[in-house]
């Protein structure tokens, strides 16, 4: 019989994060699921990690020769998948225990929802620092414009957090190839189409953000996010507006990560001269070195602010389930070195 949850994890080179997210999905309260590991041509000691794991049936590995990349790894997990619902984390990403029990208990209270994400916690610099969105934020459920799966003004959803029904993924395609980032041109056209959106507010997972992630190619971001627009069909006023959202949030980041003349190239590239009258813009004159120093306040804030002694017992909980995960994932990262 097949199982109600297909679990996708593409990897590459995490031999050291991968058990982390292996043990909470292991561990989950709901057991009906299966685990399709793909393996992006690791060089590391992905393989003999996931040894251990492949003593359950419910575990399936497949490894690729060479790197190929995120999507390709994904569309292949998608041929292999048997499951009713897919969902996804990522191998440096953790799941609360209850997370799949709580989807499938939503499933059940909203059968008409296609497009299912939850909330989830962020975790940087070794503290929990947010929630993905706050629980109380409006959000809109049901049918949506197809360019909502663009950006977080609409939908917040991680990949991590997300769960949609495999036959959806059957009528709409898969992942694009050319995609290397981005996954939300199939979204789009999901949305676009009528597919219905329901959003669990409980965080579910932890997102970890660090250097490394694919995520930070923001440039590389911005023309697959418009071709995401463009697959949501979105009207030309809108589109030229979205467009302009996006435009700014990849020069934000851009100044964010000290790159200040790139962040203002990439302003006039996209907007012309519109672009100078804008409050970004006036930032990207700033110093590097003002911005590393503001970059480094930040930081020291959320560490301080977000000390784990005075957190919620929530948060607490989540520490005890993460904390000694990441110390073993330490200690593998110590001994590979």
């Amino acid at each position: 019989m097949a199982p109600l949850f297909s679990i996708i994890l593409p990897t590459y080179n995490r031999a050291h994060m991968l058990p982390g997210a292996l043990y909470t999905v292991k561990n989950q309260t709901f057991s009906d699921y299966e685990v399709l590991i793909v393996d992006d041509g690791s060089t590391d000691a992905t393989a003999r990690i996931i040894q251990e794991y492949l003593k359950d049936a419910r575990f399936k590995y497949h490894r690729l020769e060479k790197n190929i990349g995120n999507m390709y790894c994904r569309n292949l997990a998608l041929r292999m998948a048997a499951g009713e619902w897919i969902t996804n984390i990522d191998s440096d990403d953790f799941w609360t225990l209850d997370r799949l029990e709580k989807f499938a208990g939503y499933f059940k209270s909203r059968p008409r929802a296609g497009f299912v994400f939850s909330n989830g916690y962020l975790h940087r610099f070794g503290r929990i620092i947010a929630m993905a969105f706050d629980p109380s934020r409006p959000i809109v459920e049901g049918r949506v414009p197809g360019h909502y799966a663009v950006g977080e003004e609409y939908l917040p959803y991680l990949t991590t957090n997300l769960a949609i029904p495999r036959s959806l993924y059957e009528k709409y395609g898969h992942y694009r190839k050319d995609m290397v980032i981005l996954d939300n041109e199939l979204y789009a056209r999901m949305l676009a189409d009528g597919v219905e959106v329901g959003v669990i507010r409980e965080p579910l997972a932890v997102r970890r953000i660090h250097e490394g992630q694919v995520t930070h190619h923001w440039i590389e971001e911005y023309p697959e996010a418009i071709e995401a627009l463009k697959a949501g069909n979105t009207p030309a006023e809108v589109f030229e507006k979205e467009k302009t959202k996006l435009v700014f949030e990849v020069a934000n980041y851009l100044l964010r990560a000290q790159q200040p003349l790139k962040a203002r190239e990439f302003l006039l590239a996209q907007l012309g001269n519109a672009a100078r009258s804008s409050r970004l813009f006036k930032l990207t004159f700033l110093p590097a070195w003002t911005l590393a120093w503001a970059k480094g306040l930040r930081k020291a804030y959320l560490i301080a602010r977000h000390n784990p002694a005075w957190a919620s017992p929530e948060t607490r909980k989540i520490y005890g389930l993460i904390n000694p995960l990441i110390a073993r994932e330490q200690s593998l990262a110590a001994r590979k070195t």
